[in-house]
């Protein structure tokens, strides 16, 4: 079976050699049809990330891995950035963020979703690699109308919360890779149809926990939090006649409906307005800024460039950068990313989205 592809990138962002490979593998695998890369397109471990996949009449667990239902959830609270008391939020969180965020979670549970045997015990957590907590404000309204109709305040103290499925969503593809490695199943068959129910119970419980997260940070704040949008980018999703969409770091869009494309904890992010007919992107776009430079190379050249963890610790943009872990440090530093300005360029001439706002990262999180 032919594939069709698309690769949503200008000669203006370098596309490493070995991510534009695996999308041609992947397209070549039995049962793909379709496939779309955007701008924020890089390796991943024998898939890259930032694309998406269509396939007939089976499922492919390895195009999305181990975090399946990663997603981000954009948060208002309900108090003015100008009285955001930032210094006092980094004192609750002290030394060790996780613990506190974990049991301020735990204290807010109003009723757990269906989900897996265990459900609780990752509760309030994020993971580690890009997940993140940030707050952000607004730096610039790009696009007045559709602001106005989502119906958020300028002087707004936003909250993002980026995670996936955790421990759960590992433990589901190793026991899938066990029997399957990384052949596909037929979507019809025993093992496609429960890994299929699985997999919805960990998009679920993966949506669960970012709202519960941001409620742990209502309780800190003192204020309310109410949810503005939510996009899942690893997921395998039906699209009606046998076929799926596979998203490996792509967001799964509706035309209008905003979604956030972020860069990194030294960058703005963007509210954007998906645009177009959204077929040849597979109603996909990019998720984020993407990796420019891999852990260990960013690790290599971070260090030589700061030589103290102060420049890491606060951003040239300001961002307070909390992380306990000091290798993450230098492996998410922002140099690491690619430059989310010409991301959204690509994603606006290739006509999949319209920048809504520039978002400003106030405080970044890791625990």
């Amino acid at each position: 079976m032919t594939s069709e592809s698309h690769i949503y990138c200008s000669q203006k962002i370098w596309l490493e050699g070995a991510a534009t490979e695996q999308f041609n593998r992947v397209l070549s695998l039995p049962g793909i049809i379709r496939g779309a890369a955007f701008p924020d397109l890089h390796p991943g471990r024998g898939v890259p990330v930032g694309a998406a996949f269509m396939s007939q009449d089976i499922v492919l667990p390895a195009l999305i891995g181990n975090d399946i239902g990663c997603g981000m959830t954009l948060f208002a609270m309900g108090i003015p950035i100008r009285k955001l008391k930032i210094d006092k939020l980094l004192r609750k969180l002290g030394d060790e963020p996780e613990h506190i965020l974990r049991q301020m979670s735990l204290n807010c549970l109003p009723g757990m979703p269906e989900t897996m045997d265990d459900p609780l015990s990752m509760l309030g957590t994020i993971g580690h690699g890009n997940h993140f907590i940030e707050i952000l404000s607004v730096e610039k309204v790009l696009d007045g109308e559709s602001w106005e109709a989502m119906n958020i305040s300028k002087d707004a103290s936003l909250l993002l919360v980026h995670c996936g499925s955790r421990a759960y969503g590992e433990a589901l593809w190793h026991d899938f890779a066990a029997k399957h490695g990384n052949d596909g199943v037929a979507a019809t068959d025993v093992d496609g149809k429960a890994y299929l129910t699985e997999h919805e119970k960990l998009i679920q419980w993966a949506n669960f926990n970012r709202r519960l997260v941001a409620k742990a940070f209502s309780q800190m704040l003192s204020c309310d939090v109410t949810e503005l949008l939510n996009a899942t980018h690893n997921s395998i999703t039906p699209c009606g006649d046998g076929r799926f969409i596979h998203r490996k770091g792509a967001s799964a869009v509706e035309a209008n409906k905003p979604v956030i494309v972020a860069g990194s904890r030294g960058t703005f992010s963007y509210l954007v307005k998906p645009i177009g007919d959204m077929q040849d992107n597979l109603a996909s776009i990019a998720h984020g800024s993407g990796r420019k430079w891999n852990r260990q190379g960013t690790k290599a050249r971070i260090r030589e460039k700061h030589h103290d963890l102060q420049s890491l610790i606060q951003t040239a943009l300001g961002t307070k950068v909390i992380c306990p872990d000091k290798e993450l440090l230098y492996e998410e530093a922002p140099e690491a990313y690619k430059n989310v300005e010409d991301v959204i360029a690509d994603l606006q001439s290739f006509r999949l989205a319209a920048p809504i706002a520039r978002l400003k990262p106030i405080v970044n999180i890791k625990p």
